[in-house]
This record gives C-alpha cells, sequence and structure tokens, in this order.
C-alpha cells in the first residue's frame, strides 16, 4: 500500500491538471493538440462506467457561452489514458477554444478557454471518489499557497469557493506584470464525486500598433471578470458532468455553436469616373499616360468603396522595351470618423508586420509618416519579384474625415513580347514611385 502522504504528491504530478493549468516565468498559455483521442474502456465502480468510458467535453459547456467569450474560436481536444499506472489510475479529457486574433476598433483581442475533466478510478485501498478528492484538495492547498505569497511581479488572489457548484469548487485570479509580458486569467477546479472539472480563462488585448513582442498597451482581464466567468463556466461544467454520471446527455447537448450567417461578398460595380478621379485626368496622364481610368463600386464592410485605375503594361520605351505603369485610387467613405480612424489602423498595425522584411520574392520597406497628407497618413514601398509580376511600388494610406484613401503607383521596364512576371524587368525607380503617389494623393485630398 502506498502511503496517503506518497499518493498525494504522485497524483499532484500524474494526475497533470495543475501542471497543465500552471503557468511558469515567461511560458505562454498552454497550447492544446490539434487531435483527439478517445479512451478504452474499462472496469471501474463509478455511475460514470455506466456512460461510457468516453467524455464529450467540448460539449460540457454551453456554446452559446463559449461563442460570447472566445468569438469565433479554434477548438481543439485531445485525451490522455493514465489508467495502467500502478500508483493512480485517470483518464483527462482536455478541451480548447481559442482565438488569439480578434479585431476591435484599434485593439486586437485574444481569448482562450481550456478545459479538463479527469476521472478517477480505484487502486488499491483508494476509492475513486477518494483519488478525486486528493486531487481537489492539493489545488485549492496551491491556491492558498499562492495567495498568501503574491509578489507585485506575480499576483495570485485568495481562493474563493462556491457553494451550489458540484460538491465542491473554487477559483483564483492570477496576473503577471513583469517586464517583458503581462497577462492574467482566472481558474477553477470543481468536483463531483470521482471527477475533477477545471478550467482556465484568459483574455486580453493590445493597440493594434504596438511593437511586436512588446507589453506595452497590453490589458488583460480584471480580477472580478475572471472570477466571474470562471464560476459560470465551473457551474455549466458541473452540470454536465453530473448528467454525465448518471448516464444522461449533457444539457447543451444538440445546441449548435453560433457562426455568422454568410453573406456573398458584393461585387464591384462599373461606373463612370468619380469627380475626385476626373480631377487626376492630367496627373494619370502623365503617371500613365495612353490610357483611360476605370472605375468601379463596392460595399466593404461599414464603408461605401470606390476604386478608380489607370493601367498600361505596352508603353513603347528605348532598346526595344515596354514599360508598366499602374495607377491606382481607393477611397472608403466610412459612417463616422471613429470608423474610418479605426480602419486606417488596423492597416497599419498590420503593416508592421511585414515593415522592413523580406518573404518569397517580395520586399517591404519600413512605415513612412508623410507630412502634410490627410490627418493622418503612412507610406511603404515595396517591390516584387514573383510569378505574378516584377514591379516596384509606393503605396499611401491618408486618413481625411470619414475617408480612407489608398494610393498604388508602381510599374516596371521588360524586353518587348514579355509579360509582366519576366525575370528580365527593371523595377521602376522607388523614388519615381514616390513621388507619383504623393502627387496623386494630394490631388485626391483636394478634390474630396
Amino acid at each position: 500500500m502506498v502511503p496517503v502522504l506518497a499518493l498525494v504528491v504522485v497524483l499532484l504530478v500524474a494526475g497533470g491538471t495543475f501542471v497543465f493549468m500552471k503557468t511558469q516565468a515567461g511560458d505562454q498559455t498552454p497550447v492544446a493538440a490539434t487531435s483527439s483521442g478517445s479512451a478504452a474502456p474499462s472496469a471501474t465502480t463509478s455511475a460514470a462506467a455506466n456512460a461510457g468510458a468516453n467524455a464529450d467535453v467540448c460539449g460540457m459547456l454551453d456554446p452559446v457561452e463559449t461563442e460570447r467569450l472566445v468569438p469565433q474560436a479554434k477548438i481543439d481536444s485531445r485525451t490522455s489514458d493514465n489508467r495502467a499506472d500502478t500508483i493512480v489510475s485517470y483518464v483527462r479529457w482536455t478541451c480548447t477554444w481559442a482565438n488569439r486574433n480578434i479585431s476591435y476598433r484599434d485593439v486586437t483581442r485574444s481569448r482562450e478557454i481550456v478545459v479538463n475533466v479527469a476521472r478517477y478510478e480505484a487502486l488499491g485501498e483508494t476509492t475513486a471518489e477518494k483519488a478525486a478528492k486528493i486531487q481537489f484538495n492539493g489545488e485549492l492547498s496551491q491556491y492558498t499557497y499562492g495567495g498568501n505569497n503574491s509578489t507585485k511581479e506575480r499576483y495570485y488572489s485568495k481562493p474563493t469557493k462556491f457553494t451550489g457548484v458540484g460538491e465542491e469548487a473554487v477559483a483564483q485570479y492570477q496576473l503577471v506584470r513583469e517586464k517583458d509580458y503581462h497577462y492574467s486569467f482566472g481558474q477553477g477546479m470543481g468536483r463531483v464525486g470521482n471527477i475533477t472539472f477545471q478550467v482556465k480563462y484568459e483574455a486580453s488585448q493590445q493597440h493594434k500598433e504596438a511593437d511586436l513582442f512588446s507589453a506595452e498597451t497590453k490589458q488583460s482581464i480584471t480580477e472580478a471578470n475572471a472570477i466571474r466567468e470562471v464560476k459560470v463556466l465551473l457551474g455549466q461544467l458541473a452540470q454536465s458532468v453530473t448528467a454525465w454520471q448518471q448516464g444522461k446527455p449533457s444539457p447543451f447537448a444538440g445546441k449548435a455553436r453560433p457562426s455568422p450567417t454568410p453573406t456573398a461578398s458584393p461585387k464591384p460595380v462599373l461606373i463612370d469616373l468619380p469627380p475626385h478621379c476626373v480631377a487626376l485626368n492630367q496627373v494619370a496622364a502623365e503617371l500613365v499616360p495612353q490610357t483611360k481610368g476605370e472605375a468601379a463600386t463596392s460595399k466593404d464592410g461599414k464603408a461605401e468603396h470606390i476604386q478608380c485605375q489607370w493601367w498600361n503594361d505596352k508603353m513603347p520605351v528605348a532598346d526595344g522595351k515596354i514599360r508598366w505603369r499602374n495607377l491606382m485610387v481607393s477611397v472608403r467613405e466610412f459612417p463616422d470618423a471613429d470608423s474610418a480612424r479605426f480602419f486606417l489602423i488596423d492597416k497599419r498595425g498590420k503593416t508592421k508586420f511585414t515593415a522592413s522584411s523580406r518573404i518569397g520574392g517580395i520586399a517591404w520597406s519600413k512605415i513612412t509618416k508623410l507630412p502634410g497628407i490627410g490627418e493622418d497618413n503612412y507610406g511603404q514601398a515595396i517591390k516584387q519579384k514573383t510569378d505574378t509580376a516584377y514591379s516596384a511600388r509606393y503605396e499611401i494610406y491618408a486618413l481625411q474625415g470619414t475617408r480612407v484613401v489608398y494610393i498604388l503607383f508602381g510599374g516596371s521596364d521588360r524586353p518587348a513580347d514579355t509579360p509582366i512576371n519576366s525575370p528580365d524587368s527593371t523595377l521602376m525607380d522607388l523614388r519615381d514611385a514616390l513621388n507619383g503617389a504623393k502627387t496623386t494623393i494630394t490631388t485626391v485630398l483636394k478634390a474630396l
């Protein structure tokens, strides 16, 4: 027989829930496996055996609730079967709901729910229920220790016990505030008979234009909100686990996960050149000679979107070569100034990820602020040598009131009778691309 103290230590490690849910210094939140497994049936004295060996942990939470907490989540599951162990026997099921790229106004949000459900079995003189109680009490002890030993950099709340949530349940909040990372989450554990259930909920947001890997501007979930959400999730798990033990379906069985109704992207409708593009006729004649502009309108989310383009890829030049020039003007009209500003911030934030880098034949310059253009703006030079095209171009985004204006101007020279993706192309001088883009956007903004 294994001494009780030794059994406690083994459970803390072998049970895996403490190791799984605790985050070490510098670690990110746990990443769930993308494959799901199923545990083989075995004899057990618990009522859960009558319901089958497998637990549908991903179906133990209300899908309306998980969608609220983690919109459009990627859902993964995995199973860990430890019933062959000679010290402690259990099966643990894990489900993760995660979305770390939720766009909201001028911030990017990150959300994750991790759920563990572990069913213990009798082994030796230790009953299945006693093994689950040992596991629960061990977690409670860790919560208590953390609450009594918080630091400025790592804060642990005092354990919060709940009544009416399974047979026993507890929650705790953790906040890490260190130089290079900042995150917080709520976690909790409950027990019904020989089954323990555990949940972790992490939520944060950061400004879209924050520097990569920087903790500046990052905000994470507060203690009150974290404990509130964990209590709700523990309550749902307790209901589902109790039903599973009794051989009944989950109270949330059959509820579909909410999803937005797919809508077809509106097709652009050709229109006559609008006034702000007509105002570009002289500029376009110099930048892209011997061509007429075309215009189209469409809906882009909240914005009314009008695009104008001048394209000529067969302009004769010296030495038997031909020239390609592409000028594009895009104006998005939003219902309010904030929506327009958030759109620009989102674009600039995403552009930062490729600034001053080179990937697969495309090279991006650093992002540049251009003085005197709109209320806010940024510009970037791009060189492209891919199967699609060989070109150099300059792009500018500018904010003016409820509008965001985008300009692209670029091109290349190549041997006659070759396509625009010819490797023998000579890319356009980026200084000319910049000057042409600046002249274009200045003219458009005046016309608007």
